[in-house]
């Protein structure tokens, strides 16, 4: 029973492991990124928020500056402008993450060779393993506990604010 549960924990991580928007470079590529990072923003209820947005909002961070930010929207491939003030929190992640979720069936079955000790190693390697494979998913992200918004601007399309030759609308 426990190592039909442990299988099922096994997939389960192997298969929910999230996948980063496909704009979002690689870790050697970080540097000459053209785009901005995603972040999905969580809201306090306002009442000046539409309903449709209450929630989160996620896409790639445009600009942003003292009291609002600018977000492509992910699914409708629009802007818009959030006002600081009602964002409850939000996570920045500027690079695709590193998937570690293969070493976990691997490693653990490659303590058959350690025998009798297996009953021990076996459980440690499982441990091991799966939080290297959570924190390589967890790797190239910021939140609000971590994260300033002015140190947050060095993430956006435009660090410096929109160029007023730019219109909201034509930005994909």
């Amino acid at each position: 029973m426990k190592t039909k549960i442990t299988l099922i924990a096994l997939l389960a991580i192997l298969i929910s492991s999230c996948s980063a928007p496909k704009y979002l470079p690689s870790s050697d590529k970080i540097d000459v990124n053209q785009n901005g990072s995603y972040i999905k923003v969580n809201f306090y209820r306002a009442a000046n928020i539409p309903r449709s947005l209450q929630t989160y909002y996620g896409g790639e961070l445009i600009a942003i500056d003292s009291n609002k930010m600018v977000i492509l929207s992910a699914s409708t491939h629009k802007c818009a402008t959030i006002q600081i003030k009602d964002v409850k929190r939000f996570n920045l992640r500027y690079a695709k993450p590193k998937h570690y979720g293969w070493t976990i069936p691997l490693y653990t079955l490659a303590t058959i060779a350690h025998g009798f000790l297996l009953i021990y190693t076996a459980p440690i390697n499982l441990i091991v393993t799966t939080a290297v494979t959570i924190s390589g998913e967890n790797a190239f992200q910021y939140n609000k506990r971590n994260m300033t918004y002015e140190k947050l601007k060095m993430f956006a399309r435009f660090p410096q604010g929109i160029p007023p030759n730019i219109d909201l609308a034509n930005i994909k």
